[in-house]
């Protein structure tokens, strides 16, 4: 398929290199800042599978905002729905006062896909929300107070949703935080085994691990986590946040492996570039939030302008086919990775990944932050993982060309070339 018309990017400069330079400094001096030093880039523009910096150079986006831009940048639907729904209103009232038809257009379209009788959804804006849903929905509807999760896992930076995040440097300074969590090695059915109690509202897993560096479990490690939550009451919550709406292959990576959860959260790819996400279980479940009414509440979640952008892209995503799209040309991807490999195999070690997101090892570790800022260097925007020591992300548009995948190619050999010395 070709990159659906739109704007075009140019290599004309937007700013002076001293108002660029103004921008970085004023982003470091007046927006809190978690990671230290200048930032790389001051983008200005974007389309398709590319962005524009001040300076005017045009980078390949091979991350898509870190699992967002499935469509790419300014896709003509998405920017059409919002500019409409803009004209009509974005925001009337608080979540569940008045019923509004985008809210109900995407919930529908989110129910058509989901397994099993997984067809009601809470609109939140973020996905450490939705995680925060989900954890308060499970606990609500067991009585129970416990959570399992997995080694290398990341949920979110709220609280509750910290508390099920794995790195011990984060969650250390905030504690206490829910308790009791435990963590199980991923991919290992005798651990989760041990660790689930009767105490134990839900056990919480990415069926894909995002942050933890694109980790793939064997065949039978999510339907027996499945077995295992139905034989002891608890509830089984699949974070779909960066593995949801086709980036795997399927609408949800759980799919790959037949498994229907008692919840999925879904965000960043779900709002076609804007704030979106959901909890989605049933409404068996879900009866549990009116007892007491008000158990569960959002101002901004479902907000109108982001539920119109998440119509127009879950549509463009049905019709074009690219679900099934990314599953093939994610073959495509990891087959040019490990030709790449070939040549520099004592650099470039493991390769692991289910349709368009991906991910690979290099040798030292310490190199993978040179490599990424060479790549970007060349052109090229990849990223590291926050559990994942040594690893580079790609996870490109849905939309990506082969010719995209080739240049992406070609200049991670160079880089490699290039660090190798």
């Amino acid at each position: 398929m070709s990159e659906p018309v739109g704007k075009q990017l140019d290599h004309h400069p937007e700013m002076s290199a001293h108002e660029a330079d103004a921008y970085r400094n004023d982003f470091v001096r007046h927006l809190c800042q978690t990671v230290p030093g200048i930032k790389e880039s001051v983008i200005v523009d974007a389309a398709g599978c590319s962005l524009k910096t001040a300076e005017g150079r045009i980078l390949l986006d091979m991350i898509s905002g870190i699992a967002v831009s499935n469509l790419g940048h300014c896709h003509p639907a998405v920017v059409k729905a919002v500019q409409d729904q803009v004209a009509r209103f974005s925001h009337v009232d608080v979540y569940g006062r008045f019923t509004l038809p985008p809210q109900v257009e995407i919930a529908r379209r989110l129910a058509s896909v989901t397994p099993g009788d997984l067809d009601v959804a809470f609109l939140t804006s973020t996905g450490t929300e939705a995680t925060e849903g989900a954890l308060k929905l499970a606990r609500k509807y067991t009585g129970r107070p416990g959570f399992v999760a997995f080694q290398r896992s990341f949920h979110g930076r709220t609280l509750g949703s910290l508390s099920v995040t794995w790195r011990e440097e984060w969650r250390k300074p905030f504690e206490p935080l829910l308790e009791p969590v435990r963590f199980a090695p991923f991919d290992d059915l005798d651990a989760a085994d041990r660790a689930i109690d009767d105490a134990i509202a839900a056990v919480i897993v990415e069926p894909i691990q995002g942050e933890g560096g694109v980790r793939i479990p064997s065949d039978g490690f999510l339907p027996g986590l499945r077995e295992l939550c139905t034989e002891r009451g608890a509830l089984l919550i699949c974070d779909e946040v960066q593995g949801g709406m086709g980036r795997s292959g399927k609408w949800f990576s759980c799919q790959n492996w037949g498994v229907t959860p008692d919840v999925i959260t879904v965000a960043k790819a779900f709002g076609g570039g804007l704030p979106l996400g959901a909890f989605i279980s049933t409404a068996e479940i879900f009866s549990t939030f009116l007892d007491p009414p008000l158990s569960h509440l959002t101002t901004f979640g479902g907000n109108p302008v982001s539920c119109a952008a998440a119509i127009a892209a879950f549509d463009v995503i049905r019709n074009e086919g690219l679900v099934e799209r990314a599953a093939d040309m994610g073959v495509y991807l990891r087959s040019g990775l490990r030709s790449v490999r070939r040549d520099h195999p004592g650099t470039l070690a493991g390769i692991r990944g289910m349709g368009l997101w991906c991910a690979f090892d290099v040798q030292p570790a310490e190199l993978a932050q040179p490599l990424v800022e060479e790549m970007a260097r060349r052109g090229v925007v990849v990223g590291s993982m926050l559990n994942s020591a040594g690893t580079v992300r790609v996870a490109p548009p849905l939309v990506v060309e082969q010719e995209h995948i080739d240049r992406f190619l070609g200049i991670l050999e160079s880089s490699l070339n290039t660090l190798e010395g």
